[in-house]
């Protein structure tokens, strides 16, 4: 392994972990985001496992747990003259 693979995990553990591709050239001292992430970083083994989880976990979040939806009884019903 050499110094400057080194460069190129910390940049991936970054962007993996969140950090904002702008912040991340920054630190890399990169003058565009397109050099940070087209040379220095790569894609990490669990990569579609993160992008499943990432949709499972957001499109759960939409919906209301079962307990809590409510009662739709009496709506539109004959009593309701707009």
């Amino acid at each position: 392994m050499r110094f400057h693979d080194l460069r190129h995990a910390y940049a991936t553990w970054l962007v993996t972990d969140g950090v904002p591709i702008n912040l991340v050239q920054r630190v890399m001292g990169h003058g565009q985001a397109s050099t940070t992430l087209n040379r220095y970083t790569h894609t990490p083994d669990d990569y579609a496992a993160r992008v499943l989880e990432a949709f499972d976990g957001s499109a759960a979040s939409l919906l209301p747990p079962a307990a809590e939806t409510q009662s739709v009884d009496g709506l539109d019903g004959p009593e309701d003259d707009l």
